[in-house]
């Protein structure tokens, strides 16, 4: 099952959109600018937070009592994060005395996906060939067939049951109380255990494991349909799955604040308020919000780079596409200006994250804007090189 749709593009239409790309590329390239600027800054008020915090961090040796001389100290802390709220998925009767509980509901439907290539002609225009492929599968979210390009693959639309989770308000660890931010980041999900005498308030379902199958509602609706929906499923059917967050030990860097935690503040503004699953030391938890910081400091510096390439690239869009007359030589200016781009938007990362070194990490930023200029000074001297060698020839 398959539709494939060939549309044909014209020289004149796909210069003016690359003209009017040009604009949001000036956009694009310019965003790339604060962006990493802001990033360098943020890094580095981040690692003197995090420094600051492991200076005036306390461990306390037991949580059992709360200590009042610690009120307003950052404080390290680990035990376990207990409840004895009794959390209920009222649709299927699911219970648990639990810290989280949590339903994922998937419904199996048609998927329409797609696959476009494109092949340039004389005079500058593009052929594109789009081919819809269609499947049934399990998804999270209704999908809206009223678009597919193939009639006969209609999904229901919305479902019967959605996605949920519910939440303890009261978790306790040991003689304190954790806020509601620190009870939503507790983790170590785990399956749902069901009783032996569980009884599904859907009725006509279909327990397969750990995985409650909902016929459809056509199927539901007929006593006699029987069908095996775990190994026949079919449009409409939901299959359900429940998991919990069951009482466990946790650490905890936050400030103490009576019985309970706030966030510690730090002289460069930045909040600290860690929570990690299972007994982990201060000294490793501030070693993973470092790493934290850094991998966070190295994705928006490429996020900065791509949004400075990708908008070079539409800026330059309009020459490759005035060159597709002849396609071959189309190519030749998209591969020219590709570096070009790319090039620019790397000198341009490196001086903007230097001149933010030099604002916030005054000897690390005049090195890095060192290395950049001599890096742009060798670009040149090799140009000229080249050009000299080309008059020799």
């Amino acid at each position: 099952m398959a539709v494939t749709e060939t549309t044909t593009e014209g020289w004149g239409s796909r210069l003016g959109s690359s003209i009017k790309g040009v604009l949001v590329g000036l956009a694009l390239f310019a965003a790339g600018f604060p962006l990493l600027f802001w990033n360098e800054g943020n890094a580095v008020k981040t690692a003197k937070a995090i420094d600051e915090g492991e200076g005036a961090c306390v461990s306390l040796e037991s949580n059992a009592k709360v200590d009042a001389e610690m009120e307003g100290k950052l404080v390290h802390l680990t035990g376990k994060a207990d409840t004895k709220d009794v959390l209920k998925d009222d649709a299927f009767g699911v219970s648990a005395t639990a810290i989280r509980l949590e339903r994922k509901v998937e419904m199996y439907q048609w998927i329409e996906e797609s696959r476009t290539t494109e092949k340039k002609k004389m005079g500058g225009k593009v052929e594109k060939t789009t081919t819809y492929t269609y499947k049934q599968d399990w998804a999270p979210t209704a999908i809206n067939s009223s678009g597919f390009k193939e009639a006969g693959h209609d999904n229901p639309g919305t479902m019967e049951f959605q996605s949920d989770q519910k939440l303890a308000a009261n978790v306790s660890f040991g003689a304190y109380r954790l806020s509601e931010d620190q009870i939503r980041r507790i983790g170590a999900a785990q399956a749902y255990a069901f009783p032996t005498d569980f009884v599904c308030k859907v009725e006509r379902v279909q327990m397969q494991g750990g995985t409650i199958y909902v016929p459809n509602a056509a199927t539901r609706g007929n006593e006699k349909n029987n069908r095996d929906v775990a190994s026949q499923p079919r449009v409409g059917d939901m299959r359900v799955t429940f998991k919990v967050v069951l009482p466990h030990d946790i650490s905890i860097i936050a400030k103490q604040k009576g019985d309970s935690f706030i966030d510690y503040t730090a002289k460069t503004g930045k909040k600290l308020n860690y929570l990690v699953d299972g007994v982990e030391d201060a000294t490793a938890m501030f070693a993973t919000a470092r790493k934290n910081n850094a991998m966070l400091t190295w994705l928006l510096r490429l996020v900065g780079f791509l949004a400075m390439y990708i908008g070079l690239g539409m800026v330059f869009k309009p020459l490759s596409v005035l060159a597709d007359v002849l396609p071959i030589l189309g190519d030749i200016v998209g591969i020219g200006t590709g570096i070009v781009a790319g090039l620019i938007a790397f000198v341009c990362a490196v001086v903007t994250i230097a001149i933010a070194w030099i604002t916030y990490r005054p000897v690390l930023g005049i090195t890095l804007l060192v290395l950049a200029v001599a890096g742009i000074v060798l670009l040149i001297k090799k140009r000229r090189a080249k050009a000299a060698a080309a008059m020799v020839l």
